[in-house]
């Protein structure tokens, strides 16, 4: 009796499984005929080279969707099949394009920079998805490590999967940001003619394109995905310097596309007022690194035992610097020698070696925060202060005694000869 319900469960199972591949593979046939009919529509209905350009582009993406199911659809599509109904679309869209008197060059050009914008799309998007859970491994990475911190039980290895994280999401933001208008040049480039001589339906062309491929909404969370990463991690010198290139590198990029957006979208409040907000994010992002960045640089100094007045930009940071070190040259008889020795030797060791000479300095400079010249000003500084505050070596005072004996050796030497050539004479 058992054995006759087990085979009958079986039999219900293998007919399920039958059935359920039977209407996936009926959706599968459904999807490419319904496709294909749309696609003809499209050729029927085009206007431009750009119309044809995109059909051919949306040709190859079917043919990929639907290459691994080229048997079932021979077998549905009989008495023709999955390689003719594509020749028979490719038939109709060159003769469309004969009518509409195209040059074949231009539009496989154009055709093929729209699969690079579909490509650079696609990876746009996968790196979107992978830096949303980059940004979530962070936050809890962090929450552990602080728990670990207040049970004074510091992971090591917790600590080096969070720096990883970090660096990972890092280098998916730089590529994200480069993608991002690798796209839009790939765009742009499919126009022969600057975007003020395009006409009303050229610009309306590049619009739909700009759309459909959420190009101001990419460059708005990129922005904001930026602004998440400086607020939720810790960063090194080395990382500001690298984040503050590509906030420049992006900004540069931004206003020379932004007259273009304006241009394009004419009249459009909606989408002009969201160019504006990109321009209020990228300020609030430049104003972000740059406070993230001197704040950094007086966590360091404060480290190596000196506070200086308040201060948030190059010229700021510079003239405290410099009074600073010109007050500890100057307060020799305020304080004892060795505490102001200490002082110094806490200093360099801890700032002025390690990090703010080697890394910070250049960091500055090469991200346009100080000038070459008040990074020399600084650097004069510290040597005056070493030279005031660093007590004469023994060595030096043996050598000087050296000099002098030597000195008086030789004027009584010359005092001696003297008389003796006048008297020759």
């Amino acid at each position: 009796m058992r054995t006759a319900k087990n085979i009958i469960f079986l039999m219900v199972i293998a007919v399920v499984s039958m059935t359920a591949q039977q209407i996936s593979d009926r959706a599968i046939v459904d999807k490419f005929t319904k496709t294909v009919k749309e696609l003809y529509r499209t050729v029927d209905s085009a206007k431009s080279d750009h119309d044809c350009a995109d059909i051919i582009a949306s040709i190859e993406e079917m043919e990929k969707e639907f290459a691994s199911h080229k048997e079932l659809l021979d077998r549905a599509l009989y008495p023709d099949d999955y390689s003719k109904t594509i020749t028979n679309l490719k038939g109709r869209l060159l003769v469309r394009q004969k009518d509409l008197g195209l040059i074949e060059t231009q539009i496989v050009r154009i055709a093929e920079l729209e699969s690079q914008v579909r490509e650079l799309s696609g990876k746009i998007n996968d790196l979107t998805n992978e830096n949303e859970k980059l940004l979530g491994a962070v936050k809890n990475l962090q929450r552990a490590h602080v728990l670990n911190m207040e049970a004074a039980a510091m992971d090591k290895a917790l600590l080096d999967s969070l720096n990883i994280v970090i660096s990972r999401l890092h280098q998916n933001l730089k590529e994200r940001d480069k993608l991002i208008f690798a796209l839009l040049d790939s765009l742009f480039m499919q126009y022969d003619i600057d975007v003020a001589s395009m006409n009303d339906v050229e610009k309306q062309g590049i619009s739909v394109r700009l759309e459909r491929r959420n190009v101001l909404t990419n460059i708005k969370k990129s922005i904001a995905d930026n602004l998440k990463f400086l607020e939720s991690t810790d960063l090194s010198p080395n990382d500001y310097a690298e984040i503050a290139r590509q906030n420049q590198r992006f900004s540069r990029q931004w206003n020379g596309l932004r007259p273009k957006i304006a241009n394009i979208y004419l009249g459009g409040k909606q989408k002009n007022n969201e160019a504006v907000l990109i321009d209020s994010m990228l300020s609030t992002w430049s104003s972000k690194v740059d406070q993230g960045t001197w704040k950094a640089l007086r966590v360091l100094l404060e480290k190596g035992g000196i506070q200086l007045k308040p201060f948030s930009s190059g010229d700021e940071f510079t003239r405290n610097f410099s009074e600073f070190a010109t007050a500890q040259i100057s307060n020799t008889k305020q304080e004892p020698s060795d505490v102001r020795l200490k002082r110094f030797n806490t200093f360099n060791d801890l700032v002025w070696k390690t990090d703010l000479e080697p890394t910070w300095l250049p960091v500055l400079v090469g991200s346009g925060k100080i000038t070459a010249n008040q990074k020399a000003e600084i650097e004069k500084r510290f040597e005056s202060w070493h030279g005031a505050i660093t007590p004469v070596p023994p060595i030096e005072y043996v050598l000087v005694g050296m000099l002098i004996l030597l000195l008086l050796w030789s004027l009584n030497r010359y005092a001696r000869k003297k008389p003796f050539t006048t008297q020759s004479q």
